[in-house]
């Protein structure tokens, strides 16, 4: 979860200060804005007089009893409505504290807080604003346009469905050129430009209008695929939409065309999951450092962030190896994916899945590995046995 709020906080001691500015490292709040500023509770309240009120304030106060009620109320008269406060205090009386969560204070620390308590104290506080999304992001996206990126995102997504029995929905966010649809063989009646369209409407029975149904728990929102849709992908409105097909299946997968603009940054960052696709060639190994050095400090190192090499083995000479790529990007790829032209052009012409065509070829292998190293289900010992275990037929493939 990120949340995208504005905080304001005023504090008093440098305790509380560096808990707030700890905050600002984590990436829950890589979206919020945090203004920090001396004075506690007085300085809230002359503050708060000439400027509106952030989503959240964050207020050390030393007042006590009957004093602590009165800056209260004298705060409640500059606050907005909906405004939420995390109190700091000194007043250690478990009744002053029923009384204060009783008159809508969020949360109560007694003299201090660590910036692992007001981080949990902040995500209580405004759990909805993420809509309680029940699903896991991942997003696919290219070094280059034709690396297979969409591909590898819909057999994924065809694959999460298949090992965890789970709902998953694959968005197409290709507007002019998606290629979903055409995957899974199929005419969408209506696509992300129509749910676009009605982002500020947009609810779970509305979307379920323009969701196609491809096969047991996977279900498609398909790009137009023409050049002449007029339709152009907006934060705001995007954001309303995902937020309700996060509602509606345990996996998104978001097939992120190889552009750079806003909204593809956000999703890239934004994303639980993000999986970046290339070749392994001097073109890509660029484009991967570029990538890498925007995504890793968004990211932060808690989020996983893989680069996966695909059609291994097509180029006969000059094939960079996981090596060049380690000492270049400072990560080696996650995983490689063996070059079979002859099962994904089948694939293709057929509008199937991999798993069909040639369920037991190693690139079918791959994509299932891949699908589980995204899923969050499967530990390093399990996602290790599943390459020992296939070790024997890809070979050279899974490099050290």
């Amino acid at each position: 979860m990120i949340l995208r709020i504005n905080i304001g906080a005023f504090v008093l001691t440098d305790a509380v200060r560096e808990a707030v500015a700890g905050i600002t490292q984590d990436r829950v709040f890589l979206r919020s804005n945090v203004a920090v500023q001396d004075g506690g509770m007085a300085g809230a309240l002359d503050t708060l007089t000439e400027r509106s009120t952030p989503q959240l304030l964050v207020i050390e106060t030393t007042a006590l009893g009957g004093d602590l009620f009165n800056e209260l109320n004298a705060l409640s008269e500059v606050c907005l409505p909906g405004t939420k406060v995390i109190l700091i205090g000194a007043e250690n009386d478990i009744n002053v504290f029923k009384s204060l969560l009783d008159q809508g204070i969020s949360q109560y620390f007694l003299g201090t807080v660590s910036a692992e308590e007001l981080k949990s104290a902040i995500v209580a506080a405004f759990a909805d604003k993420s809509l309680n999304a029940k699903s896991r992001t991942i997003a696919f996206t290219g070094l280059r346009g034709g690396v297979g990126s969409s591909v590898l995102a819909h057999n994924v997504g065809s694959e999460l469905a298949r090992l965890y029995d789970e709902d998953v929905i694959i968005v197409d966010l290709d507007i002019a050129y998606g290629t979903a649809a055409l995957s899974y063989n199929i005419q969408p009646s209506q696509t992300l430009a129509d749910a676009i369209a009605q982002a500020g409407s947009i609810d779970e029975t509305l979307l379920m209008r323009y969701l196609e149904p491809v096969g047991k728990n996977v279900s498609l929102l398909c790009a137009p695929g023409h050049l002449s849709s007029g339709v152009e992908i907006t934060p705001k409105a995007l954001e309303a939409v995902l937020n309700v097909v996060r509602q509606m299946a345990s996996y998104v997968i978001l097939d992120i065309p190889h552009v750079w603009n806003a909204w593809v940054q956000e999703l890239l960052v934004d994303a639980d999951d993000t999986v970046i696709v290339g070749l392994p060639d001097l073109f890509d190994l660029r484009d991967g450092k570029n990538m890498f050095e925007f995504l890793l400090p968004n990211r932060g190192a808690e989020a996983p962030t893989r680069l996966v090499l695909n059609k291994i083995g097509e180029l006969k000479k000059g094939e960079l190896g996981d090596k060049e790529f380690m000492e270049v990007l400072g990560t080696k790829p996650a995983l490689n994916i063996p070059f079979d032209g002859d099962v994904f052009a089948r694939a293709m012409n057929n509008g199937e899945m991999l798993r069909k065509v040639a369920p037991k070829s190693d690139a079918t292998q791959a994509v299932e590995i891949l699908a589980k190293m995204v899923s969050a289900k499967e530990s390093a010992s399990q996602l290790a046995k599943s390459k020992k275990t296939t070790a024997g037929i890809f070979g050279s493939f899974f490099k050290k």
